[in-house]
């Protein structure tokens, strides 16, 4: 089943508190909170206010969005202390800062390793740990984010999935069938070779992509058009009838 719900870097300059209210206004029933613009890594207080005002709206917080990114010698604990508090099932990180063709064999497992510390450090603590499915990453392709998943291999480390304009709709829909056992949350949006679009206007690509998506997930709407209020409203109306038909 697929619950619908907003990604609250959508409105990096609107506070936690109109996120909410915007998110009820549109009939969504989840958040993704963002790390660099709602909640500060390490903040605890914070990130029980904002957990606490959430449920109170009555919505769900779906993850918390890290900006934790693998080989760059950070802490991760300051992130995972937000996510604890925030009381989030799932933290996202970056696997890394290079394209997959860049990474050695050398490079590739000492990401592994220290994937496996933060999957470690998460199932300790309730949670699960889920890749950012990003370019100039190692999540670029199909095949190697499949490989990073399958390397570090535990049931506290998935991955989310979205539609990189890197792959063309059949790449995409290969690519959610190779992951679907490792895939957590979902986010939405459509763009075209000018930029981001109506997310109605993207109807046909995501019937596939929803075709190949099993289980229970967020489907999280982020990248509205022109960053507007009403563009956002449209976008929920449009995620919640897809979502409704698929269940």
């Amino acid at each position: 089943m697929l619950r619908a719900g907003l990604v609250s870097a959508t409105f990096k300059k609107h506070p936690a508190d109109e996120v909410i209210v915007l998110a009820g206004s549109a009939g969504l029933s989840g958040i993704e909170w963002s790390e660099n613009h709602h909640l500060e890594k390490g903040n605890t207080a914070m990130a029980r206010e904002i957990r606490l005002r959430s449920l109170d709206a009555g919505l769900a917080v779906a993850s918390y969005g890290s900006y934790y990114r693998l080989g760059q010698h950070m802490d991760f604990r300051p992130s995972m202390e937000s996510a604890v508090a925030l009381g989030a099932p799932y933290i996202r990180i970056w696997a890394g800062t290079k394209p997959s063709s860049q990474v050695g064999a050398d490079e590739f497992d000492n990401l592994v390793r220290e994937a496996k510390d933060a999957a470690h450090l998460a199932q300790d603590n309730g949670m699960v740990v889920a890749l950012e499915w990003h370019k100039n990453t190692l999540t670029d392709t199909n095949e190697s984010g499949l490989r990073l998943l399958q390397a570090v291999d535990s049931p506290a480390f998935k991955t989310f999935w979205q539609p990189t304009q890197a792959l063309s709709v059949p790449q995409r829909c290969q690519g959610l069938e190779m992951v679907g056992a490792y895939l957590a949350n979902i986010h939405v949006y459509y763009w075209d070779a000018s930029g981001r679009r109506p997310l109605s206007e993207g109807e046909p690509d995501w019937k596939q992509y929803f075709s190949k998506i099993k289980g229970d997930h967020w489907a999280l709407l982020e990248f509205v058009k022109g960053d507007t209020v009403g563009q956002f409203h449209e976008d929920a109306r449009t995620l919640l009838g897809w979502v409704k038909r698929s269940v």
